[in-house]
C-alpha cells in the first residue's frame, strides 16, 4: 500500500496530465490566451506621450516611441518561447509632466490575464478587455476634467476645500481648509478656466495696480480666442482676480468683492536678484508665503500667481518674467511709462509673462525673436499690442502656422491672419526706429527695404538677430498647455527654479516703430538758379532732398524727360536748350508712397537760330541791348524774340 505522500505526489502528476488534456479540447480554449497581446491605447488628453522605459517577455512588433494627444495607437506582443506568455511593464513620460503613465500586463499562456495602469494627479487611465484567446486589451488615458484645464468638474459645480499646507482637496469643511467657491467665481465644466492671482505693489506716489481696462483686454483675448480643445465652444474663461474692488464680471460690471484675495503689496524698487543671468526667486516666494499671501488662501492648485512690481533685480529694466511652463509671474514695468506702463503695455505684457505659463516661447514654440510672420504678444514686435489698420493695442496670441525663408523672400505676397494684422519687419536703415510697420492692406512687402517690390525673391535678414534662416511659425491657441505649474496638482505651489531674464525692455519697444501713414516728401533744388523770368541760361545741377518723420524715406527716383523712372542716389546735370520736364517722388519703409512732382526746367544758351517767340533769337529792329537790327530785346538774329542777343537799336 503505497504511502501518503507518494499517492499525493501521483495525484499531482494525474491532475496535470489531465489539465494539459484539457486544455488541448475546445471546451478549455477558452481559457487560454494564447501566444498574442495586442494593446491599444487611446490618448484623449491635450498631452503627447514618448516612451520611457519598457521591460517585456516576448517578442514585441512595433511598440509606439511616441502616442500623440488625440490619437490611437496599436502594438504587438508575441509570446515566442517564453512559457510565462506575454509579461512586462511600460512607462510613457507626459509632456511638460514630472509624472508618467505606468503599464503592466500579465497575460499567460493559459488562464485569464491581469493588467493595471496608473497615471499622476490631473489625469485618469482605465483598461477594458484582454482577456480570451489572442486577446486585445484598450487603454484609455485621458485629464481629469471635461476641458483639459486641470480643475475638476466636481470643482467648478461644488467649489472645493483646500489645505494650504499641502494643497490636499477636501469636499467637507474641516479646520484650516479654504473654500474656493468656483461657482461663484464664474467656473463652467463646458468651457475651460484659468484663474489667476494679482496682488500689486503701491507707494504714495504710484500704484503698480494693473489698470481695469488692461485685464479687460487680455480677459477678451481669451474669450474670443479660436481655443477649441475639449470643449464645445471656442474661447477660454479668464478670470483675474486684482483686488475686491476688480471686475469678476465685465459683462455686468460685478467686482471680486468679498471673493477677493487680492492685495496691495509695499512697494519695492527690486523684487529679487540675478545670479550669471537667471532670476532668483527667493523674494517672491518670500511673499508668496508669507502670513496671509498666496499660499495661505489655498488657491494654489486653482490660480496662477502674480505680482505687479515696479522693477526686477537691480540694474534691470525688464518688463516682467515667467517660467515656461509654470503657474508664478511678474510684471514690472517700473521703467515704463510713468512707472507704470500704458494700459497696452501692462495688458501686453501681463498677457505674454501668463502666455509663458501656458507653454509659450518669444517664437511659439522656440525662443527666435520678432518673426514678422508671427502674429502673437509673445513676440516682442507685437508685445505693447497688434495693429490692425487704425485700430492698435490688440491683444492675441498667434492663431496659425506660417513660415518664412529670410533667403527667398517673396516681397509680392502678404503673411496672412486671422486678425488681418499688420506686420513688423526689420530694416537696417530705417528712421526712429529699426522695426517698421507695413500694413496689412498693402498685401506685399519690401522685405530688402530698397524701396520697391521685387518680381523675383531676395534675401534679407527680416527679424535682425544675424542670420537668414527659415522663420517657423507657431499656432499659440492650438498649442496652449492649461495644466501647469502647481495648477491641477496636489501641491501648495513651488518656488520655481531660477529663470533667464530675456524680457522686454524701454530700448527693445522703442525699435518699433509705430504706424506710419503719412509719406516722403521730396524737394528739388537747381544749381545755378535762374534768372527772375525762371530761365537759365547754363547746364544745371539737381539736388533732390527727401524727408519722412517716422520709418524714413526707402527710396527717391526721377524721371527727366520722360526716359524712365531711375534711383535718385546723387545730384544730376541737365543740359540742353530748351523745355524740360523732371518728376520725382520717394516711398518710405511703410510703404507711404509720395505723390509724383514735377518741375519745368528752361534752358537758354548763347546760340543762333531763327523765331518769333520769347526767348527765342531773333532779328529785328528796335532790339534793346541787341547787337544788328531787330525788335527783339536782347535778340540775337531775325526775329521778334526777347532776351535774345540780337543785332538792334537800343
Amino acid at each position: 500500500m503505497p504511502r501518503p505522500g507518494r499517492l499525493t505526489l501521483l495525484g499531482m502528476l494525474t491532475l496535470a496530465l489531465v489539465t494539459l488534456a484539457a486544455a488541448a479540447t475546445p471546451a478549455a480554449a477558452a481559457l487560454r490566451s494564447g501566444t498574442l497581446l495586442t494593446m491599444r491605447f487611446t490618448n484623449n488628453s491635450d498631452r503627447d506621450l514618448t516612451l520611457g522605459q519598457i521591460n517585456y517577455s516576448g517578442c514585441p512588433i512595433n511598440p509606439p516611441n511616441r502616442i500623440d494627444a488625440g490619437t490611437t495607437v496599436s502594438w504587438t506582443f508575441n509570446a515566442c518561447t517564453d512559457s510565462r506568455g506575454n509579461v512586462g511593464t511600460a512607462a510613457f513620460n507626459i509632456y511638460r509632466e514630472t509624472g508618467q503613465v505606468n503599464l503592466r500586463w500579465d497575460a499567460p499562456l493559459v488562464g485569464a490575464a491581469s493588467y493595471t495602469a496608473t497615471a499622476p494627479s490631473g489625469y485618469v487611465i482605465s483598461h477594458s478587455g484582454g482577456q480570451g484567446v489572442d486577446p486585445t486589451v484598450n487603454f484609455t488615458f485621458d485629464c481629469n476634467s471635461k476641458t483639459c484645464d486641470g480643475i475638476p468638474d466636481s470643482w467648478k459645480q461644488n467649489g472645493i476645500y483646500i489645505n494650504p499646507t499641502d494643497g490636499s482637496a477636501h469636499t467637507q469643511a474641516a479646520p484650516g481648509l479654504k473654500f474656493i467657491n468656483l461657482p461663484a467665481m464664474g467656473a463652467s465644466v463646458d468651457k475651460p478656466d484659468i484663474f489667476v492671482q494679482v496682488d500689486w505693489m503701491a507707494d504714495a506716489t504710484h500704484s503698480h495696480a494693473l489698470a481695469p481696462e488692461a485685464i479687460k483686454r487680455v480677459v477678451d483675448a481669451f474669450a474670443n480666442s479660436p481655443y477649441h480643445r475639449h470643449s464645445p465652444s471656442t474661447g477660454i474663461n479668464l478670470h483675474v482676480d486684482a483686488g475686491p474692488d476688480s471686475i469678476l464680471d465685465f459683462a455686468t460690471d460685478k467686482t471680486w468683492g468679498d471673493l477677493s484675495t487680492a492685495r496691495k503689496l509695499t512697494e519695492t524698487k527690486n523684487l529679487g536678484t540675478s545670479v550669471n543671468g537667471l532670476y532668483q526667486w527667493d523674494a517672491f516666494n518670500k511673499i508668496k508665503t508669507e502670513t496671509g499671501g498666496f499660499k495661505s488662501t489655498g488657491r494654489a492648485p486653482i490660480f496662477h500667481y502674480a505680482i505687479s512690481a515696479h522693477n526686477l533685480e537691480p540694474d534691470s529694466v525688464s518688463s516682467g518674467i515667467a517660467p515656461t511652463p509654470g503657474s508664478d509671474l511678474i510684471v514690472s514695468l517700473g521703467s515704463f511709462d510713468k512707472q507704470v506702463g500704458t494700459v497696452s503695455e501692462q495688458a501686453g505684457t501681463f498677457m505674454h509673462e501668463l502666455g509663458h505659463n501656458l507653454n509659450l516661447e518669444h517664437g511659439g514654440n522656440d525662443n527666435v525673436n520678432h518673426k514678422p510672420q508671427y502674429y502673437s504678444v509673445m513676440n516682442y514686435a507685437y508685445q505693447m499690442g497688434l495693429t490692425s489698420g487704425t485700430t492698435t493695442g490688440n491683444m492675441d496670441f498667434s492663431r496659425q502656422s506660417s513660415a518664412l525663408n529670410e533667403n527667398s523672400l517673396n516681397e509680392r505676397s502678404y503673411p496672412s491672419s486671422t486678425g488681418n494684422y499688420d506686420l513688423k519687419h526689420y530694416c537696417a536703415n530705417s528712421g526712429n526706429g529699426a522695426f517698421v510697420t507695413v500694413p496689412a492692406a498693402d498685401q506685399q512687402v519690401d522685405w530688402n527695404c530698397d524701396g520697391q517690390i521685387s518680381q523675383t525673391t531676395v534675401s534679407y535678414d527680416v527679424n535682425n538677430d544675424g542670420q537668414h534662416t527659415q522663420l517657423t511659425g507657431w499656432d499659440d491657441w492650438g498649442n496652449l498647455l492649461l495644466r501647469v505649474g502647481s495648477i491641477g496638482t496636489s501641491a501648495s505651489g513651488t518656488m520655481p527654479a531660477p529663470t533667464t531674464e530675456n524680457e522686454m525692455t524701454p530700448a527693445d519697444e522703442a525699435m518699433n516703430e509705430g504706424l506710419d501713414t503719412t509719406p516722403p516728401v521730396t524737394e528739388a533744388m537747381t544749381t545755378p538758379r535762374p534768372d527772375r523770368h525762371g530761365v537759365h541760361h547754363s547746364p544745371l545741377t539737381v539736388t533732390l532732398t527727401a524727408t519722412d518723420d517716422l520709418s524714413g524715406v526707402a527710396r527717391t527716383e526721377y524721371n527727366l524727360d520722360g526716359r524712365g523712372w531711375k534711383e535718385y542716389t546723387s545730384a544730376f546735370t541737365v543740359c540742353g536748350d530748351g523745355k524740360h520736364r523732371l518728376l520725382f517722388r520717394s516711398v518710405d519703409h511703410a510703404q507711404n508712397h509720395e505723390e509724383t512732382k514735377s518741375l519745368g526746367i528752361v534752358i537758354e544758351t548763347h546760340g543762333h537760330g531763327n523765331g518769333h517767340g520769347q526767348h527765342g533769337n531773333g532779328h529785328g529792329q528796335h532790339g534793346q541791348h541787341g547787337n544788328g537790327q531787330g525788335h527783339g530785346q536782347h535778340g540775337n538774329g531775325h526775329g521778334h524774340g526777347q532776351h535774345g542777343n540780337g543785332h538792334g537799336h537800343s
